[in-house]
């Protein structure tokens, strides 16, 4: 649900999508209890922690009514699991394009391409 509601189709480079999906993955370890603590460090791919934590307040206040739904609600429950089985989660696949969810998205390593060109 996480990913498939803010990962967007103009993502600029594969590092910021990584950055997005771990930090989906960091709070939804995170809904599942309080009595369980995760480092950080693994959930981390940019130099800013800062950036990390604005990305975490921020799908909160866009998302955290139907993450709480989610254990409220047998029926949401089984929506979401039922969306999540038929779509799966697929592989970077030959064109750099990733199946995330239900989108397609590109992948583009970052620092490479014309942006990189023009930079240089």
């Amino acid at each position: 649900m996480l990913v498939r509601d803010l990962v967007e189709s103009d993502i600029d480079c594969e590092q910021d999508l990584q950055a997005v999906v771990l930090t989906c993955l960091y709070l939804s370890y995170s809904y599942m209890g309080n009595e369980i603590s995760y480092p950080l460090k693994p959930f981390l791919v940019e130099d800013s922690k800062e950036k990390f934590w604005d990305r975490c307040l921020d799908i909160v206040n866009r998302l955290s009514s139907n993450m709480l739904r989610i254990n409220a609600e047998p029926g949401y429950f089984t929506e979401i699991f039922t969306e999540l089985k038929a779509c799966g989660i697929g592989n970077i696949v030959a064109s750099n394009m990733a199946t995330m969810g239900c989108q397609t998205v590109p992948v583009v390593p970052c620092n490479t391409g014309a942006a990189a060109t023009q930079v240089a």
